[in-house]
């Protein structure tokens, strides 16, 4: 088989690798991919001149490789590419925190906020906390953790800590 030839049918390979990556085939075009590959590096290999075989075997990978980096960085730059990427909106300067996107409620604010006005606050636990559990703080329940020790149900407790949606308590000796 001539040289070109081979070489058109790498060409093809590398072109699917590339649909691939933008059409969901279930790997369909990359079998197809890895079969031009094949059958280019198999198709220029001449007992009389076995170096042609080396060289689309090595060079051929790589030049894939590089194609395929250069081609994922840019391609997201052009206009339909964009399309593709999702990115942050223009103007945004802060992204929430991770507590902060947890545990967002449906007012608008977060937990942390509404929870900070409950800090030295006292209640009663509702469930055994050990270390995690229920009490009532201020009439409302709300899900809490013990610092240290396991605490029984019934007993008194302060809250010393809001740390995203976790609230920190603590026995409190009576």
């Amino acid at each position: 088989m001539p040289t070109g030839l081979a070489i058109v049918i790498y060409a093809l390979g590398v072109v699917l690798v590339l649909l691939e990556v933008l059409i969901p085939s279930f790997g369909l075009l990359t079998a197809g991919a890895v079969a031009c590959f094949v059958i280019s590096v198999w198709s220029i290999y001449d007992p009389a001149h076995p170096g042609y075989a080396w060289a689309m075997g090595i060079v051929a990978p790589i030049f894939t490789i590089l194609v395929l980096y250069f081609g994922l960085k840019y391609i997201p730059r052009t206009s339909w590419g964009s399309g593709l990427v999702l990115r942050q909106p223009e103007g945004e300067e802060q992204r929430p925190t991770a507590t902060e996107v947890s545990t967002l409620t449906p007012e608008g604010g977060t937990v942390e906020e509404q929870f900070k006005n409950l800090v030295g606050k006292t209640g009663v636990a509702q469930s055994d906390l050990r270390p995690a559990g229920v009490a009532l703080v201020e009439g409302r329940r709300v899900d809490v953790v013990a610092e240290g020790a396991m605490i029984d149900a019934g007993s008194r407790i302060k809250v010393v800590a809001v740390q995203g949606n976790r609230m920190v308590v603590r026995k409190v000796q009576v």
